[in-house]
């Protein structure tokens, strides 16, 4: 499954490249990226799979790591493809008791990127938008007070393996040297179920995601 993703994950890549075929070396930045993810799901019937389950949803807290390439359209536009490891999933709490369904994601965002130019300063703001697609590279269920950890189909959670989304949000960066050091903060929200029962609940994942980034034109 993973060696399928990652053949996606290029094309998706490849196909991103070819969009902007206006770009010059010097309007290409690459560059990495990680910081935290506020994982939760969402969806009609979460109230229903609190209630089968005896227990309340909340957030979980994981990591989000990975690479980015910009590809800059003119002064102000840009397309951003990046791959990132992605931990998501939600924690279920009753009593004291605590439960975790840990969703890792190897997550494809393909962005729309306007940078907002402020003349004569080294800030450089901006705003982007995109879909972004998710494959899934494991799901786990943990139970903290028992110290089990079963994978999800042992223990009867089917979920899909690809997930679809769309990732929206604002990030800020600063010339440091011959870099661009910021941070990113984006809210990324499920459009498909990831239940892959017959008779499936209707739950989405959903995140916030803060990240710090260090980006670099090649030619600089």
């Amino acid at each position: 499954m993973l060696r399928r993703s990652w053949c996606v994950v290029a094309a998706a890549l490849f196909v991103a490249s070819l969009a902007v075929p206006q770009a010059s070396a010097q309007g290409i930045k690459l560059g990495v990226k990680g910081g935290v993810n506020i994982g939760d799901i969402g969806g009609s019937d979460v109230d229903l799979l609190e209630t089968d389950l005896g227990a309340s949803k909340k957030t979980k807290v994981g990591l989000v790591a990975g690479a980015f390439a910009e590809f800059m359209i003119g002064d102000m536009f840009g397309i951003q493809p990046e791959v990132l490891y992605s931990q998501k999933g939600a924690k279920f709490e009753d009593a004291g008791l605590e439960g975790k369904l840990k969703l890792d994601y190897i997550e494809v965002p393909v962005l729309f990127k306007v940078n907002v130019p402020i003349e004569g300063s080294n800030v450089h703001p901006s705003f982007f938008v995109g879909p972004a697609v998710a494959f899934k590279a494991s799901c786990k269920l943990e139970d903290p007070a028992a110290g089990t950890t079963e994978d999800c189909e042992a223990g009867g959670a089917l979920v899909k393996s690809t997930d679809f989304g769309v990732a929206f949000g604002g990030g800020i960066s600063f010339d440091v040297g011959g870099a661009e050091v910021g941070v990113d903060v984006r809210y990324t929200l499920g459009l498909t179920k990831i239940d892959d029962d017959p008779d499936p609940y209707d739950i989405k994942n959903k995140a916030i995601s803060i990240m710090g980034t260090v980006g670099f034109s090649p030619n600089k």
